[in-house]
C-alpha cells in the first residue's frame, strides 16, 4: 500500500513548523528578565544619543556654501551612490559564501531536512533578518542626516526623514541582493565581476559628474532637501523589488554552506561575548573563506643569514589573497576620503579615518598574533618574548605605510573632484609627510590591542569594571587618531598663517605623532616590566 504524499503547503504541517519554533522561543526567553532587557535599551538609547549629540558638536554648525555647495549638489548623488554600490557589492559576495541568513544548526537539520516547503521553512528567519538591516539602515541614515544636517542648509526633519529613507534603501537592497545571490546559488568568481561592475559603474559617475547607475538614483534621495529630482522614487522601487526577489528565493540556500556559515557564527557571537577579538577576527576569514594562497606572489629565496623574523612575517604577507589585499588598500581608501571631508569642515570625520586605520592595523600585525597564539613555539626561541614582539613590528609598519600612502592619494582625488588641483596638491604636501608615523601608529595600536589583556573583574570595584573594560577597548583605535588629528592641527595652523609651507607644517606635526609611536613601541618593548612594576614587582625582569 502506498503512502499518502505529503503536501508540503499543507496548514497541519505549517502549523507544527510554527509550533516548534514557537516553543524554542518560550525556552530561550524563559530566564530573560523584562526589566534587565529594559534597563539595557535604556542604556544604548542614552548612549546613542550621546554620540550623536558629541558627533553633531564636532561637526559643527559653519554652513557649507558657494562653490563648496554646489560641489555637494554636483557630486553628492554619485557619492552616496557609491556607498551603497558598496553596499550592493557586499551583498553580492555574502550571499555567494551562503549569507545572509545564519541559522542555527538545529535549523537546518530538523527544519530544512524536513517534508516541508523551503520556501515556508525560510520565510520567518528571512523576513526577520530583512526587518532587523532596514532597522539598523533608518537608524545610521537618520543619524547622518541629522550630522548633515549641521553643514547643508534646509530644516533637520527633511534631512533626518531623507537620511532614514535612504539607509533603509541601502539596507534593503543590500539583504535582498544577498538573498537572492544565495537563493540561485550564484558562484563566488561571478558574485565578485559583478559586484565590481557595479562599483566601476558608481565610480565613473562619480568621477564623470553623471546620474546613471541605479545606484547613482538611489543616491539622490539623501539630497531632497537640497536638490530634489524625482527620479530618486527609482531607487525606493528598486529597493523594493529586490527584496521582494530575495525573499522568494531564500529558499534555495545551499544547506551546506547554511550549516557552515551557522555555526561559524555561532562561534562568532561566543567570542564576541568573551572580549576575544583575535578569535573573532579568525573566524571572520573563516565565514568569508578568507585563506591565504598555496603559492606567494612573490617567492623569497631562502637566506642563511639575517633577521628571520622579518623574513617569516614578510612570507606570510606574501601570501595574502587578493581580497585581504583589496580590503586594506579599501580601509585605507576610506581613511583618506573621510580625511578629505573632515579637513573640509566635517571633523568628527577623523573618528571614521582612525577606525579604518585601526582595522587594517589588525590585519597587517598578523605575524605578531600568530606569535600571541602559539606560546609554547614562542618560549622555545632563546630571546625574550617582548623582544621577538618588537621585532613583529617591523613587516606591519611597512605595509601600513603604503596603505597610507593609498589614504593619502584618495585624500588628494576627493579634494580633486571637489575643489580641483590645487586642493589636492595640498593634501599631497600635508599627507606625505604624515603618512609613515600613521602607519607607524596604526600598526603599534593594533599591537596593543593584541597583546593586552582584559582587565580582571576580580581585582575592580564593581562600579569601575565598566569604565575599565570601556577603556581597554577604545584606547588602541584612539591612538590610531592621533596621524588624523595631526592633520587637523596642521589646518589649524594654516587658518591662521594663510602664507606658511603646508609641507613644513605637517612634517612638525609628524615628529609629535613619531614620539607617540616610539612610546608604544617603547610599551611593547617593556610591557612586562611595567606591568611587573605596577604589580608590586619592581625588580621583575623584562623578558622573564
Amino acid at each position: 500500500m502506498t503512502a499518502p504524499a505529503i503536501d508540503l503547503h499543507d496548514e497541519v504541517v505549517v502549523g507544527a513548523l510554527h509550533e516548534l519554533r514557537e516553543a524554542r522561543r518560550r525556552a530561550r526567553i524563559r530566564d530573560w528578565n523584562v526589566i534587565d532587557a529594559l534597563y539595557k535599551a535604556y542604556l544604548a538609547a542614552i548612549v546613542g544619543t550621546l554620540v550623536v549629540t558629541a558627533l553633531s558638536g564636532v561637526v559643527g554648525d559653519q554652513r557649507v556654501h558657494g562653490s563648496q555647495l554646489d560641489a555637494v549638489r554636483d557630486h553628492g548623488p554619485a557619492a552616496v551612490g557609491l556607498l551603497i554600490a558598496v553596499a550592493v557589492a557586499i551583498g553580492l559576495r555574502s550571499g555567494a559564501r551562503g549569507g545572509p541568513l545564519a541559522l542555527e544548526a538545529a535549523e537546518v537539520r530538523y527544519v530544512l531536512l524536513a517534508p516541508v516547503d523551503r520556501d515556508v521553512a525560510l520565510r520567518q528567519p528571512a523576513l526577520r533578518q530583512l526587518r532587523f538591516t532596514v532597522f539598523a539602515g533608518s537608524v545610521g541614515g537618520a543619524a547622518v542626516g541629522l550630522l548633515a544636517y549641521r553643514r547643508l542648509p534646509g530644516s533637520p526633519v527633511p534631512w533626518i526623514a531623507c537620511g532614514a529613507l535612504t539607509g533603509v534603501v541601502a539596507a534593503a537592497t543590500m539583504t535582498g541582493t544577498a538573498m537572492t545571490t544565495s537563493g540561485r546559488r550564484v558562484k563566488r568568481p561571478l558574485a565578485s565581476a559583478l559586484g565590481a561592475v557595479v562599483l566601476a559603474w558608481s565610480v565613473a559617475d562619480l568621477v564623470l559628474e553623471r546620474v546613471t547607475s541605479p545606484a547613482s538614483y538611489a543616491g539622490q534621495l539623501a539630497l531632497w532637501p537640497l536638490r530634489f529630482h524625482a527620479t530618486g522614487a527609482a531607487g525606493i522601487v528598486l529597493a523594493a523589488a529586490v527584496a521582494f526577489v530575495g525573499l522568494r528565493a531564500a529558499g534555495g540556500m545551499s544547506l551546506e554552506a547554511a550549516e557552515r556559515r551557522g555555526r561559524l557564527v555561532t562561534h562568532l557571537r561566543f567570542a564576541a561575548t568573551l572580549q576575544d577579538l583575535r578569535t573573532v577576527m579568525l573566524l571572520r576569514r573563516q565565514l568569508s573563506m578568507d585563506l591565504s594562497r598555496s603559492r606567494p606572489w612573490i617567492r623569497l629565496r631562502p637566506a642563511h643569514r639575517g633577521p628571520t623574523v622579518w623574513r617569516r612575517d614578510w612570507r606570510g604577507i606574501l601570501r595574502w589573497p587578493l581580497v585581504r589585499i583589496a580590503r586594506l588598500l579599501a580601509l585605507g581608501a576610506l581613511a583618506g576620503a573621510a580625511m578629505a571631508a573632515a579637513w573640509s569642515g566635517t571633523t568628527a570625520m577623523i573618528v571614521v579615518a582612525g577606525i579604518a586605520l585601526y582595522i587594517a592595523g589588525l590585519e597587517a600585525i598578523e605575524g605578531l598574533a600568530q606569535e600571541v597564539d602559539h606560546p609554547d613555539r614562542r618560549e622555545s626561541f632563546p630571546i625574550a618574548s617582548v623582544q621577538l614582539h618588537l621585532k613583529h613590528l617591523a613587516a606591519p609598519t611597512v605595509v601600513m605605510t603604503v596603505i597610507a600612502l593609498a589614504g593619502v592619494s584618495a585624500a588628494a582625488a576627493v579634494a580633486a573632484l571637489a575643489a580641483g588641483s590645487d586642493a589636492a596638491s595640498l593634501a599631497l604636501h600635508v599627507g606625505l609627510p604624515l603618512a609613515f608615523p600613521a602607519g607607524a601608529v596604526a600598526a603599534g595600536a593594533a599591537a596593543v590591542s593584541t597583546l593586552r589583556q582584559p582587565p580582571d573583574a576580580g581585582r575592580l570595584m564593581a562600579d569601575s569594571t565598566g569604565m575599565a573594560l570601556v577603556f581597554h577597548h577604545a584606547l588602541p583605535p584612539a591612538l590610531t587618531m592621533a596621524a588624523p588629528g595631526a592633520a587637523m592641527l596642521v589646518r589649524s595652523q594654516l587658518r591662521h598663517t594663510p602664507h606658511g609651507q603646508p609641507a613644513a607644517l605637517a612634517a612638525s606635526a609628524a615628529i609629535n605623532v613619531v614620539f607617540l609611536v616610539v612610546l608604544v613601541f617603547a610599551w611593547v618593548r617593556e610591557r612586562e616590566a611595567i606591568a611587573g612594576f605596577f604589580a608590586g614587582e619592581g625588580t621583575a625582569r623584562v623578558g622573564k
